[in-house]
């Protein structure tokens, strides 16, 4: 997308944290889409960005820290593997699937 091209959806992209305007969930981006082939929680797909929930979650890293409580009130910190289900509860990073906004465009 150029420069000039940016510069149109910004005024297209909705404001706020979701991908459709505040108080009207019919009125949605114009450049977000659901892939009906993908997994339901990873079906979103912006095409401002150019990338899918499914591509997203590949750049997030497999590993991350996570501060677990234990039995004494503490809590310790340790690596969990995201693919792991035992130890890690399995849920998808990207969120465009619920119309969340990935972009940035005008958040908040």
């Amino acid at each position: 997308m150029n420069k000039f091209q940016k510069f149109i959806a910004y005024f297209l992209i909705p404001k706020g944290f979701y991908c459709h305007e505040a108080g009207d969930r019919n009125k949605v981006c114009p450049f977000w889409f659901r892939d009906e082939t993908k997994n339901e929680q990873e079906n979103g797909y912006c095409s401002y960005l150019g990338k899918g929930d499914w591509e997203i979650n590949k750049e997030y890293p497999r590993f991350i820290e996570v501060s677990k409580r234990q039995g004494d009130g503490t809590y310790k910190t340790e690596l969990a593997d995201r693919q792991d289900s035992n130890n890690w509860p399995m849920w998808t990073m990207g969120l465009l699937f619920d119309k969340c906004k990935e972009c940035g465009v005008k958040y908040g």
